[in-house]
């Protein structure tokens, strides 16, 4: 791989080690609003009897999304959601230039999960399969629209789970925070292709567009939280004494 362009964030050998599975941020995708996939999956196998290698590539939209290509060609889950470490001084400025963050949105490649919500749809979206259908992806906003503070890209998914009747339709944003220098994911599932594309409209880069909760670990609607059971005291309760009608 060239080390200029792509950087590996997390991999995958296989126990002969004749395959390797690769997750690389590309940093040749800019930070403009074409859309650019900012991630890379690689798959490469070595034939030792022929002597020869296959390589195969493929881009995505968000790490998660390229380890979901390999664990397809027969990576571990696991092993492709242990990150590699930022470097301390990743901009190398030296210990003279203190500074935290990112200094452009376009540098996902110093990004990592930033909560447990996202890591666990990660782990969904590695594990998925067939089950979802990618109708489309591109940024929302650049980090120039935010003041410096975030960027967003969205994709736009078909799911195909039989328990998501009228929720077909899945929309996932991933937000890159400048300051923290990690990345969270919010998702919300939509009845209809239009209702999703109506929130895309109205997404604003100062908030996350408020959207139909889905459970983080299965993609679905929240479970409903039973209601706890009324007490005895709760659930008798004398009505109030009442006096005299008053004559007219």
């Amino acid at each position: 791989m060239m080390p200029d362009i792509y950087t590996v964030v997390a991999s995958h050998q296989s126990p002969d080690r004749t395959e390797q599975f690769i997750v690389a941020a590309d940093r040749s995708a800019a930070s403009a609003m074409t859309g650019t996939d900012r991630a890379t999956a690689v798959h490469l196998r070595l034939d030792p009897d022929a002597r020869t290698c296959h390589l195969r590539m493929d881009s995505a939209v968000t790490y998660a999304w390229a380890g979901h290509w390999l664990v397809q060609r027969g990576a571990d889950p696991r092993a492709l959601a242990a990150y590699r470490t930022v470097p301390a001084d990743p901009y190398n400025l030296g210990p003279e230039e203190e500074f935290n963050g990112l200094l452009d949105g376009g540098d996902y490649v110093f990004t990592r999960p930033g909560d447990g919500t996202t890591l666990r749809i990660e782990n969904r979206i590695r594990r998925s399969g067939s089950r979802y259908v990618l109708l489309g992806r591109q940024m929302a906003y650049s980090y120039g629209f935010s003041g410096g503070e975030r960027e967003a890209n969205w994709a736009l998914l078909l799911d195909r789970h039989p328990l998501a009747t009228g929720r077909r339709f899945l929309l996932q944003l991933e937000t890159i925070h400048l300051r923290s220098a990690t990345y969270s994911i919010a998702e919300g599932g939509f009845p209809t292709k239009q209702e999703a594309e109506g929130v895309l409209r109205r997404i604003d880069p100062r908030a996350v567009a408020p959207m139909p909760a889905t459970d983080p670990v299965t993609g679905l609607a929240p479970a409903r939280q039973p209601v706890p059971p009324r007490t005895a005291g709760q659930a008798f309760r004398p009505l109030p004494p009442t006096g005299p009608a008053r004559g007219r």
